[in-house]
């Protein structure tokens, strides 16, 4: 009888250990988890397409709901060589652009010529860090933008 008792003793002993071991598992795993969106997000740097949060509250302080201004804003940001602020500019620019009305039945047809190819352009460019190039195919895409009525 006495070596059942040790013997149930030690079972409840195990089982102790499994929910121990089993509880910092999940523990770890949960940690793991809750890290995970925060190293998708990126971290904000110098990448001209990875600008973070700040970029975007700086936009929405300056920005206007009009392409030309925008990309005339977009064109002295990237003058300036203040690249993540110019692409978001643009960005937000390009979106203006193809959010707008169209003849009916051409709505899946994709704009890919005038104002909206300098605009991909010009984000082109800026992902290569080119800011010249960037701020001439920012005006580029400006007066095409103002002759196509946008």
């Amino acid at each position: 009888m006495a070596s059942f008792g040790v013997r149930l003793a030690d079972v409840r002993q195990r089982e102790e250990d499994i929910m121990r071991d089993i509880a910092i598992r999940l523990a770890i795993f949960g940690l793991g988890l809750a890290a995970t969106p925060s190293l998708a997000q990126g971290v904000p740097g110098d990448s001209p397409l990875n600008g973070g949060d700040r970029v975007a509250a700086q936009a929405d302080g300056i920005a206007t709901p009009q392409v030309e201004s925008l990309l005339l804003q977009a064109e002295q940001a990237a003058r300036q060589g203040r690249l993540p602020l110019a692409n978001e500019l643009v960005e937000r620019a390009e979106a203006l652009a193809l959010t707008r009305s169209t003849i009916a039945g051409t709505e899946t047809t994709p704009v890919r010529e005038g104002a909206v190819a300098r605009m991909a352009e010009a984000r082109a460019a800026i992902a290569r860090r080119d800011g010249s190039a960037a701020a001439m195919l920012i005006a580029d895409a400006a007066s095409l933008s103002r002759a196509q009525g946008l």
